[in-house]
């Protein structure tokens, strides 16, 4: 039975280069990072780098060409769109609006999605808890 995500595994090109996206553009902290793997804890997901041809992940490279999405809901969208533009990353598409709030996307150093999510009134999709 499934509880919860519990991980979300990028494979990336550059630890350094995605673990300075992470940690400095986004904002997120670093739990600790080796030379083929760093991993951030936000709540209780843990979201991992790992170097593409690493031995634990040689088997699975064309998981990279499935398109992959980590999204993160934040308390204001427009503050992240400016933190993100003093890092010179441009939201993909705009800031779109939803019935629920307002979402952007942008992408990292290996091009996987990036989401960000400000939920602006109580109509939020029901699999959200807003505690």
């Amino acid at each position: 039975m499934v509880k919860r995500i519990d991980t979300i595994i990028l494979l990336v090109s550059d630890i350094g280069q995605s673990v300075s996206f992470y940690k400095d553009v986004i904002g997120i902290p670093l739990k600790f990072k080796s030379p083929g793997w760093a991993e951030f804890v936000i709540g209780s997901v843990h979201l991992a780098l790992h170097r593409r041809g690493e031995t634990l992940m040689q088997k699975s490279e064309a998981l990279a060409t499935i398109g992959v999405s980590v999204n993160f809901e934040v308390e204001n969208l427009d503050r992240m769109a400016t933190r993100l533009r003093s890092f010179n990353v441009e939201p993909v598409g705009g800031v779109k609006s939803y019935e629920f709030g307002r979402y952007m996307f942008v992408t990292d150093p290996d091009g996987y999605i990036v989401g960000f999510r400000e939920y602006t009134s109580e109509s939020v999709p029901q699999f959200h808890s807003k505690s």
